[in-house]
């Protein structure tokens, strides 16, 4: 059957507008991890979406495991041996980690019985410890990872495709991650790894493909490549540096946060200055999400007082919190950031509509020019402003959230994991944007679980842990370990 797994000859695919597919061309040998980079959009996520069975191509072949794949379904790419784990865990919260792992299968299993104990030993194979009779929604996101890849095997895949496999995990539980990817490549599985990390891409890939604007641009070795050169070819130019200068625009207070309380937070109190860009730092689970959702108006508070531009303020609800001159940029940009079945035009003028509504009848003009001018001031890739949120690449919807504050210049933007999913071109425009809202007089607070970005990009860093802030640091005066010594508390 060959040395290769999957060999990828000249295909195309094509939506209404958009050339997705220019004639890619890709040999994933067996047993190894191969690192498949570019921007959003580049086409990364539509060409895993044919091999899985997600969408038919337009022209070209696919060979695996030696046949020629003409038509195919996601059930039969899983019963050929190709598994896809896609960021979004597919996942049934409300079954057990057994029932998940054969889902559909358990007549082949001889009734539960049999599934727990086939799911016990598979997942004996990968060195974990879950309970298969734990309900899916009480595990942690790398436990769900873990049944994700037990899932994989139980079909017997010789090929697992990772979509940003790493976006949802803490430091230790990425580790756990990289365990298992060595010992499924000494099995001879082979991996397809889909990351905008790139220290990941250098750590665990064998070869790389780089990707733009749907054509592939090199593929050699990673050990052949530099970050540097990597960069370049994804985004078509050089990046000197991953960030920009940082931003010195600090001025009088702007927003004073006294006492805040929730059930995970304690006695929370810190200043936001004018021009500033506040980092929030901590592990995942420390209270960094619930400061800023408290303060928003998202999540209950008691017992504190907030002042904005020295006045005292009553944030109840984020409706509140908007007309304040706040804007928030959640963490979980599908189900708190967009409304997917809505129209790229509707999601970026969302927080405009009051002031585009005149006795019940929104300005459809006034709408339209809005979304046009952050589509092309941000670079937003879409076919039309009518296309719908869904069918946009995870980056293009952040600027598209990012876009939707920008309209209306809050004093105060909020950024939770703004650069989440995101390859480093987009991720430059971004940082480029935040110094642009400082120098112009507003202010930033930012979470991010990237140490790097938020070490180069704030001004102040505020370390919490187990809902209490635990220090205060200049980053350009401080190191990366004292600051993460007082995350870890």
């Amino acid at each position: 059957m060959g040395e290769n797994i999957l060999v990828v000859k000249d295909v195309c695919k094509y939506f209404p507008g958009v050339t997705a597919l220019d004639n890619v061309s890709i040999e994933v040998p067996r047993g190894i991890v191969y690192g498949i980079v570019g921007e959003n959009g580049a086409g990364k996520s539509t060409l895993m979406k044919i091999l899985s069975g997600v969408y038919e191509k337009d022209g070209g072949t696919v060979v695996f495991n030696g046949e020629t794949i003409e038509h195919t379904t996601p059930i039969q790419a899983l019963q050929r041996g190709l598994s896809i784990i896609y960021q979004e865990f597919n996942l049934v919260n409300s079954m057990t980690v057994g029932e998940n792992i054969f889902l559909g299968r358990f007549k082949e299993n001889r009734g539960m019985r049999g599934t727990h104990k086939k799911a016990r030993e598979l997942l004996d194979s990968i060195g974990s410890t879950i309970n298969t009779y734990t309900m899916v929604g009480d595990l942690s996101a790398s436990e769900m990872q873990m049944v994700e890849i037990t899932k994989a095997l139980s079909f017997d895949s010789k090929l697992i495709i990772m979509d940003e496999p790493s976006s949802s995990l803490t430091s230790e539980e990425l580790k756990r991650l990289g365990i298992i990817i060595n010992q499924l490549r000494d099995k001879g599985i082979s991996i397809i790894y889909i990351s905008h990390k790139l220290d990941e891409i250098f750590e665990y890939c064998d070869i790389v493909t780089i990707l733009r604007d749907g054509r592939v641009i090199d593929t050699k070795p990673v050990g052949e490549y530099t970050r540097n050169e990597m960069i370049a070819k994804m985004v078509g130019r050089t990046i000197e540096n991953e960030f920009p200068p940082r931003a010195h625009f600090v001025a009088e207070p702007l927003l004073e946060v006294r006492n805040l309380n929730t059930k995970k937070l304690k006695d929370i109190n810190f200043t936001l200055h004018r021009g500033e860009i506040l980092g929030l730092v901590g592990l995942v689970g420390a209270g960094r999400t619930e400061i800023i959702r408290a303060l928003y108006g998202a999540d209950k508070a008691r017992g504190h007082k907030i002042f904005l531009r020295g006045k005292p303020v009553n944030i109840r609800n984020p409706k509140q919190a908007m007309r304040a001159g706040m804007g928030l940029v959640p963490e979980d940009r599908k189900h708190e950031g967009l409304i997917l079945p809505f129209s790229v035009e509707g999601n970026i003028t969302m927080a405009s509509l009051e002031a585009l509504t005149k006795y019940g009848i929104v300005n459809r003009a006034a709408e339209r020019d809005i979304a046009k001018r952050q589509i092309d001031s941000l670079s937003i890739k879409t076919p039309t402003q009518t296309t719908k949120m869904i069918s946009l690449s995870g980056g293009n919807q952040q600027k598209c959230i990012v876009g939707r504050w920008l309209e209306i210049e809050p004093d105060i933007l909020i950024l939770d994991e703004p650069t989440r999913g995101i390859d480093v071109g987009a991720k430059y425009e971004i940082y480029l944007l935040m110094n642009k809202i400082v120098e112009s007089g507003g202010a930033i607070i930012m979470i991010s679980s990237e140490l790097p970005e938020v070490l180069n990009m704030s001004n102040r860093v505020l370390t919490i842990c187990e809902g209490r802030i635990t220090g205060e640091f200049k980053p350009e005066e401080s190191s990366a370990e004292e600051i993460m010594e007082r995350a870890i508390g």
